[in-house]
Formats: C-alpha cells, sequence, structure tokens
C-alpha cells in the first residue's frame, strides 16, 4: 500500500522541528551550566580574596593583641598605636582605623562587611597553659561578608546576589623555641649598648643570636658584636630588632650565615611560664673553712654559703654557722666571723665532715696552741673531756684529694687537722642549692673570689640566686682579679703566696701537685653538651654555675635546672623588683645588676633579670651591665634575658648560647 505523500511531508516536518527543539534545550542547558560556572568561578575567587583579606586582617589585628597583652603600659610605650578598639564586638564602619580594618580596606573590603570579635576560646585549640600571665583577649576573629553579584545564575534562578563568607581566628598562642640573648624592654634608646672599646663575641647557639624587643629607631647602639662564629654551624646567626637603626651598624659581623634584621616582631619573655622560687623553710650559713675543704682555693681560707633562705641576713660580726649576708670581702661593713670556727663540745654526735676550732674555755689553749681547725673524718661521739692535745701537724694533701696525718683520736671521732681559716675571708664558696636573697643582695668587691663548692649541697651541682626584693648582684672593682697560685707550699697556712687563689678546673679535676690538689666543681653536667672548645681549660677568676638540667635541678622535679640537661637559673631576679644592686657608673645609669669587676669569669646558666619597661633602671626595669676583664676570658654560658643590657669594660666578654634549650613563648599566630 503506498502511503501519503502529504503524511510523509507532515512527519518531517514535525521531526525537524523536535530536533530543533532538543538543539535549543541543549543550547539553553549548556548555557546555564557555562552561566553557573562563570558565576561561581567568580564566586569562588571572591572567597579566596575575602579569605586573604580575613587572614590579612586577623593577623595584623593579633600583634596589636600581642603588644598589649604582653606589655602592661602599651598604651604609653606605643603613643602612635590605638588599642581602644580591643576587647568589644565591632565592625569597620564604627571602627575603621583599627589595625585590622586597615588590612582589611588594603585587601579592597570595608564597612559593615568586615566584622572584628574576640572569642575567650576557640573551637579545637588549646587555650593559653598555666604560668602565662593573664591575657585579657588571647584571640580575635575577622569575618568577611562579600555580597557577589550573579549574572547568568539569575536566568534559571530568582538569587541575584550571594553572600560569601571568610572568616579567620587567631591569637596567642605558645610555641617552643630556642632562646637567644633576649633584651626585653620595649621602648628603650638604647636598650642594647657596647661601649667604646668593650665588645661581645657569641660562640654557638641558635639561627637567631640575639633579639632586641625596643621599637626605638635607635634601640641599639653598639660599638662591636661578632657573631660570625655563632649559630647552629658556627658560621653566622641573625641581629634582629623590633626598631632600629634601619642599616647594620658597622661594628656587627653576622658572618656568612647570619643577618641584621631591623622591624622584626617582639621575642617576648622566654621564660614568663617559669613559677619564681618559694622561700626556702631553712636559713642559710656562712662558715669559715681552710683551704682545700670542698674546694676552697684560697689559701688563706674561704666562708663556705650553704643554701637556704638569707631574708634577713647579717653584716655584722657572725659567729660560725649564722646567717651572713652574700657580701664579700668579708670585714669592715660586711659579714666577718667571730671565731675561726665552732668549739669542741663533750659528748656531742658529730657527722663525718664537721669542722671544729677547739679553743678555750672547752678545751685549754695548749691543747690547741696553733688554733687549727679539724675536720671529722668519721662519725661519732665525742669524749665528756676536750682531749689534753690536738695534732698540730697539718694534714698534707694528696693525689687522690684525701689527706694523711694529724689526726687526733676523741673516743668515737676521729680528728684530722686541715689548717687555719680567716675570721675575714675574701674567697666564698657555695654549696649547690637555691640562694633566697632579699634587700641585701649579692656583692662582690675588690678583692674577691666566689666558686662553686665540690660539696653535695642539694645534689644539683649548682646554685640559683633568686633575688627576691630590690636587692640585686654586684659583681666589681676588680673581683675575681686575683692573681694564679703558681704553688703553695706545705704547710699551705704559712703567709706565702699572697692574694692569689687556685685555678678552677673545668674538667673537675684536681689541681697539681703545687697548689695542694684542690678539687673544682665539674663545669659540664652530666648530661649537658660538650664544654665549648673556647673555654680555657683553667680559670682564675668568679665561676658561677647553675644547676644541672633534669631531676638533678633545683625544685621538686628540676625545674630550675635547663630542659636539655644543661645548666639552668644562675641568677632569677623578681619579676615585680627591678634590680637595685649598685650604680651603674658606665651604661644606663642609676642602679643595675653589674657582672664582671676587673678579673675574668664563667658564669654558666641562665641570667634572668626582668620587670618592665620603666624609665631608669632600678624603677620598673632591670638593667645588666657586663664588664669583661684584661684577659679577655671572661665568658657567660647559657642564655641572658634582661630588660636592658649594657656592656663596658676594656676587653671582650664571650657569650655561648645554649642552641638546644627551648622554652614556651607567646606568639601572634593565625589559628583556623
Amino acid at each position: 500500500m503506498k502511503r501519503d505523500s502529504s503524511s510523509l511531508r507532515r512527519s518531517s516536518t514535525q521531526s525537524g522541528q523536535a530536533f530543533l527543539i532538543i538543539v535549543v534545550l541543549i543550547c539553553f542547558f549548556l548555557l546555564a551550566v557555562l552561566g553557573l560556572v562563570t558565576d561561581y568561578s567568580q564566586v569562588w575567587a571572591h572567597r579566596q580574596m575575602a579569605q586573604g583579606a580575613a587572614d590579612a586582617a586577623c593577623q595584623a589585628g593579633a600583634v596589636d593583641l600581642f603588644l598589649k597583652d604582653t606589655d602592661p603600659t602599651a598604651s604609653t610605650d606605643f603613643p602612635g598605636l590605638d588599642f581602644s578598639w580591643i576587647g568589644s564586638t565591632f565592625d569597620c564602619s564604627t571602627n575603621p582605623n583599627s589595625a585590622p580594618c586597615k588590612y582589611a580596606s588594603f585587601n579592597g573590603y570595608s564597612g559593615s562587611n568586615v566584622s572584628i570579635s574576640f572569642p575567650a576560646s576557640l573551637p579545637g585549640v588549646t587555650g593559653i597553659p598555666a604560668g602565662f600571665p593573664s591575657v585579657a583577649s588571647p584571640y580575635i576573629k575577622v569575618t568577611v561578608t562579600d555580597p557577589v553579584t550573579t549574572y547568568f545564575t539569575r536566568i534559571a534562578s530568582s538569587i541575584k546576589t550571594v553572600n560569601v563568607k571568610a572568616s579567620a581566628s587567631c591569637g596567642l598562642n605558645p610555641v617552643i623555641t630556642p632562646v637567644p640573648l633576649v633584651v626585653l624592654h620595649r621602648t628603650a634608646s638604647p636598650s642594647f649598648q657596647v661601649n667604646g672599646s668593650a665588645s661581645v663575641t657569641i660562640l654557638g647557639g641558635p639561627p637567631r643570636s640575639i633579639q632586641v624587643d625596643s621599637s626605638s629607631s635607635t634601640a641599639v647602639s653598639v660599638g662591636t658584636v661578632d657573631l660570625h662564629l655563632a649559630g647552629p654551624g658556627g658560621s653566622g646567626a641573625d641581629f634582629a630588632v623590633f626598631g632600629g637603626p634601619a642599616a647594620k651598624p658597622a661594628g656587627v659581623n653576622v658572618g656568612t650565615s647570619g643577618n641584621w634584621i631591623p622591624g622584626a616582631n617582639p621575642f617576648g619573655d622566654p621564660f614568663a611560664a617559669v613559677a619564681a622560687p618559694t622561700a626556702p623553710a631553712t636559713n642559710g650559713t656562712a662558715t669559715p673553712v681552710p683551704f682545700g675543704v670542698n674546694g676552697c682555693p684560697d689559701p688563706t681560707g674561704c666562708v663556705e654559703f650553704s643554701p637556704g633562705n638569707y631574708t634577713g641576713c647579717s653584716n655584722g660580726s657572725i659567729a660560725p654557722g649564722a646567717k651572713g649576708c652574700l657580701n664579700l670581702p668579708f670585714g669592715g661593713s660586711r659579714p666577718r666571723f667571730s671565731a675561726g670556727g665552732t668549739n669542741w663540745q663533750a659528748n656531742h654526735a658529730y657527722a663525718k665532715g664537721a669542722l671544729i676550732q677547739p679553743s678555750t674555755p672547752t678545751c685549754a689553749g695548749s691543747s690547741n696552741s696553733g688554733n687549727f681547725v679539724y675536720v671529722a673524718t668519721t662519725a661519732g661521739t665525742s669524749a665528756g673531756a676536750c682531749p689534753a692535745s690536738f695534732s698540730q701537724v697539718r694534714c698534707t694533701r694528696q693525689a687522690d684529694g684525701t689527706c694523711t696525718l694529724g689526726t687526733t683520736t676523741d673516743v668515737g671521732v676521729i680528728w684530722q687537722n686541715v689548717g687555719v681559716d680567716a675570721t675575714s675571708p675574701g674567697t666564698a664558696i657555695f654549696d649547690p642549692g637555691l640562694y633566697y636573697v632579699d634587700s641585701q643582695g649579692l656583692s662582690f668587691a675588690g678583692g674577691s673570689t666566689a666558686r662553686i663548692s665540690t660539696a653535695t649541697g642539694d645534689g644539683s651541682k649548682g646554685v640559683l640566686f633568686y633575688f627576691s626584693t630590690s636587692g640585686s648582684v654586684s659583681i666589681t672593682s676588680s673581683s675575681g682579679g686575683s692573681g694564679a697560685c703558681t704553688s703553695v707550699p706545705y704547710p699551705y697556712n704559712s703567709g706565702s703566696p699572697n692574694n692569689c687563689v687556685v685555678q678552677y678546673q673545668i674538667d673537675g679535676t684536681l689541681s697539681p701537685a703545687a697548689t695542694g690538689y684542690v678539687p673544682s666543681q665539674l663545669l659540664r653536667c652530666p648530661s649537658g653538651s660538650v664544654t665549648p672548645s673556647q673555654v680555657p681549660s683553667t680559670i682564675p677568676g668568679n665561676v658561677l654555675l647553675g644547676p644541672c638540667g633534669g631531676t638533678l635541678g633545683i625544685g621538686a622535679t628540676g625545674q630550675y635546672g635547663a630542659p636539655d640537661g644543661n645548666r639552668g637559673f644562675l641568677f632569677f631576679q623578681s619579676r615585680s623588683n627591678a634590680a637595685n644592686g649598685g650604680s651603674c657608673t658606665a651604661g644606663f645609669g642609676g642602679n643595675c645588676a653589674i657582672l664582671g669587676g676587673g678579673g675574668t669569669f664563667v658564669f654558666s646558666g641562665f641570667i634572668y633579670f626582668h620587670d618592665g619597661n620603666g624609665a631608669t633602671c632600678g624603677t620598673n626595669t632591670s638593667c645588666l651591665t657586663l664588664a669583661g676583664g684584661s684577659g679577655g676570658n671572661s665568658f657567660t654560658i647559657g642564655n641572658i634575658v634582661v630588660d636592658r643590657l649594657s656592656l663596658t669594660g676594656s676587653s671582650g666578654v664571650n657569650m655561648v648560647l645554649n642552641p638546644t634549650a627551648t622554652f614556651s613563648v607567646l606568639r601572634p599566630i593565625l589559628l583556623q
């Protein structure tokens, strides 16, 4: 049967029309998809821009939070900055000149489209640990809203704009970081100063050797600062300053690996979370000891201090074992002993190592005609009556550190003659432990020498001097300047040589036979770093060592030792009482802590003097002056954190920074 040709024509026309409709629909669909892709590509691009603006605004605001929350006098210290916006929620239509709003504006966002809030916490973010000073506004959140107009999406939808939101949360967060030499004062000019012919050489340590937090354009005023052997690789390290000068001073050598970095963000106090020590329950004591006993390096004898509470100590005449102040040399307006030792007692239980000086009325004068001091070589109980005669032969020191000859038997106790001591000694040895010091401070004047004793003490192998009030440390006027003894003839107390001390042996060995085999406390801690090669094997001057790290350190858990096993806090000034240890005749003026004197020295451990940003030293500001001796063998080993620092003298101070000791510092950080 034949089909109707007209029907065929109609079918063909209808097929063509359907095809056209399908093509139109496909085109419309593709156009809609292309429109959506175009619109949402634009939305995505705006989302990225908004996020960048939120991040920048957040970080700028966090820096101001850091300045305000870590500096109680920030409004005074930084008069050019406005901190009034911190604390209450607002948008940038009401506070356009705030730091986050300025940075949002730089990135194209302003007005009510930028909101700022200050949450007390952030989800998933651990808060600031206990121990840090309280922070009023620890976090800031910036939210940017960007209404993006759509052009193609509206063809298929009623949506004409898409509100793109981006947020960023920042705040103060503890960060573990190595500690350089840190100068904390926020505005001082200068806060770090090297005067005249003085110089400082830094050896080893972290990639940043020096950080100066002052915003002053003249925060640094230095002559010679040599960092070319600093840093982890010993090839240089950074010198960073919040303020300036902008150009590296001519006398600063940062080596091949270091940089001069002006405009660096403040470092802050790395020891802020370290709690101050509490006052010990027992008092400290001062006892006269003869040459060689517990490391006494002075042929005329020493004063041996024990750790404890020195609040209310005496600067007058004291009996052996009393609480004499830590002021040397003894005599004059400083402490002095009323006798060379405690007298013998009948029927008394003596511990091994106890010292006596038998004298009238307990013992007849003839029983100890030479006024010698005796040590108990065994523990026991003395007789009911004083021995008729104590040996007048001074014991002879041996190569193993022991003594032979000069013994007296006293029923249960054997006494050994260890020589004579001075009632006004110029040399001090400090037993390991905590020295809690008040307004009398720690003072070493001319003719004095200080060392760590070889006694066990608290087992920390070092000392912590905590200055609880305005008293601080003053080591001046040629302290540590006594010559090194080349020989100390037997019987050691013959009066020759004069004005010398046996040199300190950094390896803890005994001194040579010619100088009586005197022991020294080892410079290196049991689990500490190798002693720097630049430190000479012997030192004739002052040697003070902080406690060793780990459980050996001072405190119930050794919290005052370095966390890496090296020596920890040697000097720790109360944060609420600025240093007031003596007049700074060069440098900043006013009152401050002074370390050095005219002799050589080794101070190993953390030196920490921090109070605030006061206008003068001793008034809400702790200042430290370091002065090298003429020999050039003056070393600080560890870390220094202080409000203001000045180096004086005609010679250099070598600083060996600890490269591995790390502490938590608060940093303004983008958190979310």
